[in-house]
């Protein structure tokens, strides 16, 4: 009986060895075949914490300034665009018109708390600034309740 356990780990370990190779390739060749592998790099992000706000800044180039959605939701940013990228080249005989339709989808934990009413953003040279002003405890909030 132990024969059977060390062959079935051993014919797994193997498997699991094979898929992982595999997986490499294909995401290796997957990249050669978007023209500049942007389909899988990840966009990178800033967010600086200031004594009354954080600053969040992202580089996003070809997105569309108003096909981007953020929402908060709890403690996370959700940041999405899209856009279109139009590249024509040729002569007079040969012609060609390529398109590119670059996505962005972000989302990304907040530590502090944050006054949703004076959140703002601005998008400035293929670059997304949200300025969030951290909520601090003087503001009030709330109804005011009568005591029938």
């Amino acid at each position: 009986m132990p024969e059977l356990v060390i062959w079935k780990k051993r014919q797994i370990n193997r498997l699991k060895k094979d898929m992982d190779s595999m997986m490499e390739r294909m995401l290796v060749e997957f990249k050669h075949l978007s023209s500049t592998g942007d389909m899988l790099k990840r966009r990178d992000y800033d967010l600086v914490e200031t004594d009354n706000e954080l600053i969040l800044s992202i580089d996003m180039p070809g997105i569309d300034p108003d096909a981007i959605e953020i929402t908060i939701t709890g403690n996370v940013i959700s940041i999405e665009g899209r856009g279109v990228q139009e590249r024509a080249s040729g002569d007079e005989n040969h012609h060609l018109i390529e398109k590119r339709k670059p996505t962005f989808s972000r989302s990304i934990p907040i530590h502090r708390r944050i006054c949703l009413s004076k959140v703002r953003a601005t998008y400035e040279n293929d670059v997304l600034q949200i300025v969030m002003p951290m909520y601090s405890g003087e503001e009030k909030r709330g109804v005011r309740v009568r005591l029938s």
